[in-house]
């Protein structure tokens, strides 16, 4: 498995997961203002619409079908700005964002969360077993067989500590991985690290001294210049002189 694949089906079913307890919450909302709104025509119809006491609240909050209601529903006068200075009677939920939470259905968007979060811990089990050593086109020289690469986070691993390295050390560390007998010529590393640059010679001896700087403080491997023309990863404990 991909983790990019895994990541775009958990964020699909997060959203979605979001998307339906929203839309739980705005059916609700929906359903609390019926509610009230119908509770207010009854009230007009039993009380005087002019005049607003604490009979007219009484009698209001007991058309209200939904219980939970009828501590938070209030009646608001709304005063058109006109200029025959109108009034109006207006029904009002008074739900939190809490108490609306409550009242909606959220089984719908809790299985999506719970899916979800099951999905993301399964592929990141399966990732993690999937995760290879870099593929090594020779024999490991000592110290090597240490060095893993977590394509998950894309770092290398020496024996479970991840390897400071920088975006060019670490391009410069998979081609080293990656070649035969974990050797490159100068000019096939400059070609795949710098395509543009007619001559990256020198840029090329800095990363690799920064490199071999990296590498020694948490590792047993080194690079060695070989016959002046290229370069190999190899272990610091057999290390030979070239002439």
């Amino acid at each position: 498995m991909k983790p990019q694949l895994a990541y775009i089906v958990f964020l699909f079913l997060l959203t979605s997961s979001l998307a339906a307890g929203i839309d739980s919450m705005l059916r609700a909302e929906r359903r609390a203002q019926q509610s009230v709104d119908l509770a207010l025509a009854m009230t007009l119809r039993e009380c005087e619409p002019d005049r607003i006491d604490a009979d007219t609240i009484r009698v209001y909050r007991s058309h209200i079908a939904l219980e939970a209601l009828r501590d938070t529903a209030y009646l608001s006068l709304i005063v058109a700005d006109d200029s025959r200075r109108s009034a109006a009677l207006r029904a009002n939920t008074g739900l939190t964002l809490r108490r609306l939470w409550q009242l909606s259905d959220q089984r719908a968007s809790g299985l999506l969360a719970a899916l979800a979060s099951l999905w993301l811990a399964a592929s990141l089990i399966i990732i993690r077993r999937q995760r290879p050593l870099l593929a090594l086109a020779a024999p490991a020289p000592a110290g090597l067989d240490q060095l893993t690469y977590d394509a998950l986070t894309h770092r290398f691993v020496v024996s479970g500590r991840e390897l400071n390295l920088t975006p060019m050390q670490h391009d410069l560390l998979q081609l080293f991985i990656q070649a035969p007998d974990h050797r490159l010529p100068q000019h096939v590393i400059c070609e795949r690290l710098w395509p543009k640059k007619p001559d990256a010679s020198a840029t090329l001896y800095t990363l690799v001294r920064r490199l071999k700087q990296t590498l020694a403080e948490s590792t047993d491997l080194y690079v060695e210049c070989d016959r002046g023309q290229a370069y190999r990863l190899t272990s610091a404990d057999s290390q030979v002189t070239r002439p």
